[in-house]
């Protein structure tokens, strides 16, 4: 009789761990094949007119199977986004993967005349200046800025950077990023949570007048482990 009884209980408790993960993951993007050769579904830019060119930059490629967003800038900056409501406070762990292969050769984030970044993951949160919400930008630079560094955009005084990884960091394979949006809300905008309203990325190269290639996969949100 004891063996009628293992199967069953081993499926529910197989079936309750895969219920629990999917409760603390709040899926933003994995990509999908049937997307490949164009821009994901739901991404878009602000304008229409920009959408159209950011087809020229992004699109999604499959290899091994797998799909994934790449982006080439050659002396571009246009950002896609894709809106998407998280409450930080169930889901305040941001994770997703990036590689570089090529820099924008003189790009630094505090400067205007050089504000590119290889690779970019913005979280925006609603304002009632919507010419200007609030954002935080988290790099792969082209500059040498330490790790962990943070400063604000030169262009929009809203938007918060941080140096993830730099000219040093090793390129031309998949890095695993995981952030706690939360906690950088906090310490950029105080204790007025807002709900995160869409997630960008931008991979720009046109202060520098040079060349960028990054890619982007699984971006998703977590709720803490208990």
């Amino acid at each position: 009789m004891k063996k009628l009884y293992f199967y069953p209980l081993t499926f529910l408790l197989a079936f309750i761990f895969v219920s629990q993960s999917m409760a603390r993951t709040l899926l933003v993007e994995t990509f999908s094949t049937q997307d490949a050769g164009g821009l994901p579904g739901g991404w878009k830019s602000r304008k229409n007119k920009m959408t159209e060119q950011a087809r020229y930059i992004y699109k999604v490629v499959v290899e091994g199977g797998n799909a994934f967003l790449f982006a080439h800038s050659r002396g571009d900056a246009i950002q896609i986004g894709k809106e998407i409501k998280v409450d930080l406070k169930k889901y305040p762990i941001l994770t997703w993967k990036w590689k570089v292969d090529k820099l924008c050769d003189g790009g630094d984030e505090r400067y205007k005349k050089t504000g590119d970044s290889a690779a970019a993951i913005y979280v925006v949160f609603p304002t009632w200046k919507k010419w200007n919400p609030k954002a935080i930008k988290y790099v792969w630079s082209a500059s040498s800025l330490p790790l962990g560094f943070k400063t604000k955009s030169p262009y929009a005084s809203n938007t918060k950077i941080i140096i993830l990884r730099n000219k040093s960091s090793l390129m031309h394979r998949w890095v695993k990023e995981e952030v706690n949006v939360l906690d950088d809300y906090k310490y950029f905008f105080g204790k007025r949570l807002k709900d995160v309203k869409l997630i960008g990325i931008m991979t720009d190269s046109d202060n520098t007048k040079t060349e960028a290639i990054a890619s982007y996969d699984d971006i998703m949100f977590l709720s803490p482990t208990r």
